[in-house]
């Protein structure tokens, strides 16, 4: 019986992982052809007023988000009408407040980066993060079951449909504010199919004390974590926001975006294929965990760190071939990011098993070194290098933080080292290799 369980759990993770790569692989060409033809209609300074929105926008989420879809994936009650539509009352709440903080930091923001429209277009935006509220339940369930078809072909489908309604916005507009209305068409078409196109319970309003007691406990680890996986995410962007200028945010948010998109793919299948996975086999047969974790590892770590491999040597080159010359200065950052993306795919590669195993803690703690070591590293670099220093710093904080996470893994009897330092003494060679390189970057 345990062989025909692995086998199934087996079945499972492919079958959905594959549907999650299948799916952020449509995503990310989608995303790429349409940045090539808004950076077209558009102006610079466009994308840099969004990416700070965009921040501003996730720092509120994150700032209340509770973790509902993590709780109805780990616990027992996650199938339990009652457990499930708390959660659903709990988010539509949380949805209206992050509209709410939006619309209050509005005009701070528009002041503090000296960009008007923004007073204007936060509080248009936190209508979106309202609508989002609205969304079923149903996309946490499916993920629980590690059932991702339906769900991919719901984020595509939405995905595509508000990106052609950007599109044409922008070429009727020529303004930054057929972004936000394109994200609102996004939120509205997501919310309505996750009702209608997915099976499982029906929400509703409901209220149960036991259930929303679980949801706040589960959630005040989950809220600091995410607060701090916002700094150390978006940190970068918002010092560069506030000490240069829109162009070179713009330049940042281009590289880092490059820099990220495979990552941004293993972080999917981290939280909806590998965190369900680690916790079930967690509760069922807890000798298998190193095994699995071991396999998940190797297979996310050698695709990433190839494809940074392949940033550091070529980067340039890919975003002049990319992206018309008012960009191609996002090139050289797009390297020196890639340099730290060498280390940070290899102790990134740890990401849900603590989560799995309850060690919510460890995990908000392991965050809070990531943004001093992130922050430390920008003022540094900033210090000595102006702009180009502070993209070093960001690259440099990937390789101060793996020895953290090493002893943290350790500690856990979860460090992997059979692992881990081929990959470490591969990333060194690559760093000597290409140095000379790199110093032309940090000279020019």
């Amino acid at each position: 019986m345990p062989q025909n369980n692995s086998l199934n759990l087996r079945q499972r993770i492919l079958h959905s992982g594959s549907w999650i790569l299948i799916g952020y692989g449509f995503n990310q060409f989608l995303r790429l052809v349409g940045n090539l033809i808004l950076t077209r209609l558009l102006f610079p300074e466009a994308f840099g007023m969004m990416a700070i929105i965009n921040v501003a926008c996730y720092g509120v989420t994150m700032l209340v988000d509770m973790g509902l879809g993590q709780s109805i994936v780990q616990n027992e009650r996650g199938n339990d009408p009652a457990f499930v539509n708390t959660a659903w009352t709990i988010q539509i709440i949380l949805g209206f407040l992050i509209w709410a903080g939006l619309s209050v930091l509005a005009f701070p923001i528009a002041t503090v980066y000296n960009v008007p429209q923004l007073a204007a277009m936060l509080p248009v935006v936190g209508i979106g993060s309202a609508i989002s509220g609205f969304n079923s339940t149903k996309l946490y369930t499916a993920q629980r079951n590690l059932e991702a078809k339906r769900v991919t072909l719901i984020e595509l489908g939405t995905y595509a449909l508000g990106l052609l309604c950007t599109i044409f916005l922008a070429w009727l507009q020529e303004s930054v504010w057929s972004l936000v209305w394109g994200g609102l068409i996004t939120a509205c078409l997501k919310a309505s199919a996750s009702h209608g196109a997915l099976r499982g319970i029906k929400n509703q309003f409901a209220w149960d004390r036991d259930a929303a007691r679980h949801l706040i406990r589960f959630g005040r680890w989950i809220m600091w974590s995410s607060i701090l996986t916002f700094l150390a995410s978006e940190g970068a962007r918002m010092l560069i926001g506030a000490v240069l200028d829109m162009r070179q945010l713009a330049l940042f948010t281009l590289a880092s975006t490059m820099s990220v998109m495979f990552w941004q793919a293993i972080l999917q299948l981290a939280s909806r294929v590998f965190f369900p996975a680690y916790a079930e086999v967690n509760r069922d047969d807890p000798k298998r965990l190193i095994a699995v974790l071991f396999k998940s590892r190797l297979a996310i770590t050698l695709p990433s760190w190839g494809l940074a491999v392949f940033f550091v040597f070529f980067g340039t080159q890919l975003m002049g071939l990319l992206y018309d010359e008012r960009y191609h200065e996002s090139g050289a950052m797009l390297e020196l990011l890639a340099a730290g993306t060498l280390v940070g795919c290899v102790w990134g590669s740890y990401t849900g098993v603590l989560l799995a195993i309850g060690k919510v803690a460890t995990m908000t703690l392991l965050t809070a070194s990531q943004i001093l070591f992130q922050m430390g590293g920008m003022f540094i670099g900033y210090h000595y290098g102006g702009g180009i220093g502070l993209v070093l710093g960001v690259a440099a904080a990937n390789w101060a933080m793996y020895p953290v996470q090493a002893v943290t893994m350790f500690r856990n009897d979860l460090w992997q080292p059979n692992l881990d330092l081929p990959f470490l003494a591969a990333s060194i060679l690559i760093v000597v290799f290409a140095w000379p390189h790199l110093t032309l970057i940090l000279g020019s």
